[in-house]
């Protein structure tokens, strides 16, 4: 079915099957390995509005903040690659600009420019060579979105409700159209003739195989990945932090080898970061008193989460102490049930001692046992000794057990068949008392 999707999207919206004219010259001249930062820079000055945005960018914090006032000296600041990541943003998001959507636009690039540059920041700390690369794939590893609800309105806002109490959107779109946002992004930018990397960065940033092997052609997938589940302005508001997301973060900084300490500083930053760097790249993230709300309420959250943490340790704290006290419960029935074997052996070795001893001397002819009674009184004896013998080493036993052999219900019916038959061994026919002389 998900090819049947891709083609009704560009059939519906033909505007989504090509790129701006200025952005496919920028295009066309980075693939070109021979083109040069001028010819670049000639492209981009046709495009006032484009060229405005590359020398905000070109003055921005990252790049050091110098007094940059032509495109030849911003594309030579910033590198050719960087330059066409940023024309390739800015058209997108003056496209979709136009599009009338239920999804919240300041929350989408809010999110969107702050997994961009956790992105480029993962990139510096993995050493990826082309970090700017990165950066326009986080910036438009969510471009599906705006896509799907443009090309299904109806069944998007339906499924968007469902997303706003806290369900997996990647997962709902998969059950209703056999493909989620990720990999129509993807099919977008694959038609817009966009660099591969870019392409299966984005197609990929929520597949499970990323947490699944250690492939380095999926590097910048991972970072896009990673970037993803670091970020906290989320596109649904409300959207609460998964034990399966706190899993994938780890598996996917792992694999990138990112220290702990570095990926939590990185963290740290990211939010004033987006601000700032949003001013730079004119994309409207909403009103401060939208972005503190927003600011708030992730605070909150983070809040919720360590009361949780707490509440959790202590449930653990109770369990290790209660499961301490039946330990040490379980030592001492282990030392009185060993004592009690030990007295009760001894004493039982005396009995059937004694026994055996009035046996030897019956049958010596010292005792007269003319009716057999004293002898059948002996045997008995002796048998209930050993009987009960056995049911105390079964009992010993039992004070050594493991926890997982009591969780086989065979065991439990298997002990007590032993035990009754062992205990059977003192239902012997009673002795009738002797008659007395008349």
């Amino acid at each position: 079915m998900s090819a049947e999707i891709f083609q009704q999207i560009l059939k519906d919206h033909q505007e989504l099957s090509s790129l701006p004219q200025t952005l496919a010259e920028v295009l066309t001249i980075l693939r070109d390995e021979d083109s040069s930062a001028n010819q670049l820079a000639s492209v981009i000055k046709r495009d006032p509005a484009l060229a405005t945005k590359i020398l905000r960018a070109a003055n921005s914090p990252y790049y050091g903040g110098r007094e940059i006032t032509n495109i030849t000296q911003a594309v030579m600041t910033m590198g050719m690659r960087a330059v066409s990541s940023l024309a390739l943003s800015t058209s997108v998001y003056d496209m979709t600009g136009k599009w009338e959507l239920t999804v919240d636009r300041c929350r989408f690039w809010r999110h969107s420019l702050e997994v961009a540059l956790a992105c480029r920041d993962l990139a510096d700390l993995v050493k990826y060579r082309y970090p700017e690369e990165a950066f326009v794939c986080g910036l438009l590893h969510d471009i599906g979105i705006l896509v799907m609800e443009k090309s299904f309105p109806d069944k998007f806002q339906r499924i968007w409700r469902r997303v706003q109490s806290g369900e997996n959107l990647a997962d709902l779109e998969d059950e209703i159209w056999g493909t989620n946002h990720a990999r129509v992004g993807q099919f977008l930018l694959e038609q817009w003739k966009i660099p591969s990397v870019i392409c299966e960065a984005v197609g990929m940033h929520h597949s499970g195989m990323l947490t699944q092997t250690n492939d380095p052609e999926f590097i910048v997938a991972r970072i896009v990945g990673l970037a993803n589940r670091v970020s906290r302005m989320t596109v649904a508001p409300n959207r609460p932090e998964t034990d399966a997301d706190l899993e994938d973060k780890d598996t996917l900084s792992k694999a990138l080898k990112i220290d702990e300490a570095k990926l939590t500083e990185l963290e740290l930053h990211l939010m004033p970061k987006t601000i700032e760097e949003a001013r730079f790249l004119e994309i409207n993230l909403g009103s401060p008193e939208e972005i503190l709300t927003e600011a708030n309420r992730m605070i909150y959250q983070n809040y919720l989460t360590v009361e949780n943490l707490l509440r959790e340790n202590r449930k653990m704290q109770q369990e290790l102490a209660r499961s301490q006290m039946e330990k040490a419960a379980l030592d001492s029935l282990r030392t009185i049930a060993a004592t009690f074997n030990h007295y009760i052996n001894n004493a039982a070795s005396t009995i059937i001692g004694r026994a055996q001893l009035v046996e030897l001397r019956i049958n010596r002819g010292e005792i007269i046992d003319l009716s057999g009674d004293i002898a059948r009184s002996m045997q008995t004896i002796i048998r209930g000794v050993n009987a009960l013998s056995s049911v105390l080493d079964e009992l010993k036993d039992l004070t050594s057990f493991q926890t997982t052999l009591y969780q086989d219900d065979t065991y439990i019916v298997n002990l007590e068949k032993r035990l009754e038959e062992e205990l059977e061994e003192l239902k012997a026919e009673p002795v009738e008392a002797p008659q007395p002389d008349k």
